[in-house]
């Protein structure tokens, strides 16, 4: 498997203007010895044309290989119009991540909004879902789901959307901190993994925090065969000061699976 550094993890370094998005990456390559990472869409602030072709830059001066950009769409919209700008916009992040050569597309489908929106207009997300899915297949994009709000943290919703829209360029980004059953329900969806977050805790429904059991998950995940990205999503206090000794010990226990 390959150890991966998020710059999500840097987002109130960079908001903040403590460090520029040059600085981040040569920080990550150097620092770190990091060769792979993951870019959050907010995390860099110029996807133009122009600015895409600066990150491609900067990526290969730094030896850096962009395991994956993060669209950070949001289907769960009330209106059509707005469900067909979120349309777009990933189908933007596809070509783009085309461009860069990346190996997934992270994509939220529910992103943000309350359960029950999320359960009103299942139908209409999927259709969304049923496009940007028919697009990445044209571009050659595998389009990655993150656990990430209503109807993706937990493994019989994933199950039934899978089902809904099969293709071989829509998969998972299985997270091991937000969905709400924990390891139980990530063991249940290893066989759709095409990128991974590692948390080392996650929450159910009630808010109460427990392990998230990362050793277990990830053992399992590699004997189905799995090489791919596994991306560190979590630092305790100061990311500049703590991610090189957290990112040693994060490689050193991919190593040891």
């Amino acid at each position: 498997m390959i150890p991966t550094y998020s710059t999500w993890l840097l987002h109130k370094e960079l908001g903040e203007k403590k460090i520029k998005f040059a600085e981040a990456l040569e920080f990550i390559a150097q620092k770190l010895d990091a060769v792979s990472i993951e870019i959050p869409r907010t995390t860099y602030s110029d996807w133009s044309p122009a600015g895409v072709r600066e990150l491609k830059r900067l990526l290969h001066k730094h030896g850096l290989f962009c395991a994956s950009v993060a669209a950070q769409n949001h289907f769960n919209c009330t209106s059509h119009a707005e469900r067909r700008r979120e349309v777009q916009l990933t189908k933007d992040y596809i070509d783009i991540g085309q461009y860069l050569g990346v190996n997934v597309l992270n994509i939220f489908h529910a992103g943000w909004g309350d359960r029950e929106q999320g359960r009103r207009l299942k139908a209409e997300m999927l259709e969304c879902l049923k496009d940007v899915v028919a697009y990445a297949e044209t571009k050659g994009v595998i389009l990655a789901v993150e656990a990430h709000g209503p109807l993706t943290d937990n493994a019989k919703e994933f199950h039934e959307f899978f089902a809904a829209c099969p293709s071989e360029y829509l998969r998972i980004n299985l997270d091991t901190g937000n969905m709400y059953e924990g390891a139980e329900g990530n063991l249940q969806l290893i066989q759709y993994t095409a990128h991974v977050h590692v948390k080392p805790t996650y929450a159910d429904l009630n808010g109460k925090h427990h392990d998230a059991e990362v050793v277990k998950v990830l053992s399992a995940l590699k004997k189905t065969g799995y090489r791919g990205t596994v991306t560190m999503e979590h630092v305790d206090g100061d990311p500049l000061e703590n991610s090189p000794r957290a990112f040693a010990e994060f490689k050193k226990m991919l190593a040891s699976l």
